[in-house]
């Protein structure tokens, strides 16, 4: 077997607004192939015969010298300090060709021997298997999030061509609940004029036993190499670049997102369809994360026992704390205290991300504080949703920001 993908393990850009930034990826490359993948997109591929496969022996010696402090930089830091790694953060664990390589098995096997705690992302009916449902039994820190787009075959054939039929994903989900694995749901994305009826869906939700539901909306990539189009339009008869266009659709970087009054009306009807019910709701699209049922942004993932380390310096973290204080305003000394990494962080990002540098390498800190400065930056928190700023800055120079007169509580 050759082992070719040498990014196992990394931090994502994510890190200024996101609880689980610490990455961890066996395959390069997924062969579920959906056509709103992001990674996809941008320069993944479906082929398997493209797939790179990494080293299960590199990434299990990388944690246990990161847990024995043997090595230096972030990622070891992260290790060190047992925080949540999100594993399938670019590709699916346990698309087609684990089932001949095996290797997220593998990974998994020495993580459940330590009790790392691991949040896993997949769409694949894997794990329903004897054999993956014997691995997750029993390991306490550990989480897996199920996604969906839509609980139509016909519509997900088209979207996700090589996914199993969200109904027997669904069936997955009641085996992992029965197995005692803790399980949630994710609604990402939520694809307006695809994506089923929302109390529909919910209802078939309920019937798995899950506790918690992510929902979030497509972002629609801008790239030209992108099929979205087509496939919308082979379900809907209709363009959804023109569809957003029509709605109000925002440039945000590389992607069109709905308007927030667009984005309220689902989250308003989602949050009906759960009432009565024991479900928490986690809200993935950025300008709504502070307003989800639990902290660790959109995952929900610190409801369940071994997750309390999830990654707190981040500016969804800062908001979130003063909605919860009634506290107007919002500062940065919400999250100054709050464990962080010392190592340089300019490595992960690309080029024109990067920040410039003031004597030492820059600290994720660095970025986060740089992009809560910069009106202009998309991770700003005057782009969250009835957050703005209060043209004022504290004792160290850094703007204060206040929540406006709207009111969305959940």
């Amino acid at each position: 077997m050759k082992y070719n993908y040498n990014n196992p393990l990394s931090i994502t850009s994510q890190f200024s607004f996101c609880g689980l930034p610490f990455r961890l990826d066996t395959y390069s490359g997924c062969a579920i192939g959906c056509k709103y993948c992001f990674a996809r997109i941008r320069g993944g591929n479906f082929e398997s015969r493209k797939i790179k496969i990494a080293d299960p022996k590199s990434i299990i010696t990388r944690f246990k010298n990161g847990i024995k402090n043997q090595n230096t930089g972030i990622i070891s830091e992260f290790i060190k300090n047992r925080k949540p790694v999100h594993f399938g953060g670019m590709s699916d664990p346990f698309q087609d060709i684990e089932k001949t390589c095996g290797i997220s098995y593998m990974v998994l096997e020495y993580l459940k021997s330590i009790d790392y705690p691991v949040v896993i992302s997949t769409k694949s009916d894997l794990i329903g298997n004897h054999k993956y449902l014997e691995l997750f039994k029993d390991y306490k820190s550990l989480v897996i999030q199920v996604s969906f787009s839509t609980l139509d075959h016909k519509k997900s054939k088209i979207l996700e061509p090589n996914s199993p039929n969200p109904i027997e994903l669904l069936n997955c989900v009641k085996l992992l609940q029965e197995n005692k694995t803790n399980v949630t749901l994710r609604w990402q994305p939520y694809i307006i004029e695809v994506s089923d009826d929302i109390d529909y869906f919910i209802e078939e939700v309920k019937k798995t036993g899950i506790k918690h539901i992510g929902f979030e909306h497509l972002k629609l990539p801008t790239e030209k190499n992108s099929d979205i189009e087509n496939k919308f339009q082979k379900i809907t008869g209709k363009s959804i670049y023109k569809l957003y266009n029509e709605k109000g659709a925002i440039l945000d970087g590389r992607e069109y997102i709905l308007p927030i009054q667009e984005k309220l009306k689902n989250i308003s009807n989602i949050k009906n369809s759960l009432k009565g019910s024991n479900i928490s709701l986690g809200l993935a699209d950025n300008e709504f994360q502070y307003l989800s049922t639990y902290n660790c942004c959109c995952s929900g993932v610190d409801m369940f026992e071994g997750f309390d380390n999830w990654y707190k310096p981040q500016i969804s973290y800062a908001i979130r704390k003063s909605y919860l204080n009634n506290d107007n305003e919002i500062r940065i000394d919400n999250i100054r205290n709050e464990w962080n990494t010392n190592g340089s962080i300019d490595k992960f990002m690309n080029s024109k991300s990067r920040i410039k540098k003031q004597g030492n390498p820059n600290t994720m800190f660095d970025y986060v504080k740089a992009r809560w400065n910069d009106l202009n930056s998309s991770f700003n928190p005057s782009k969250y949703f009835n957050v703005e700023y209060s043209n004022r800055i504290d004792e160290q120079g850094n703007k204060i920001y206040k929540f406006g007169n709207e009111n969305l509580t959940l």
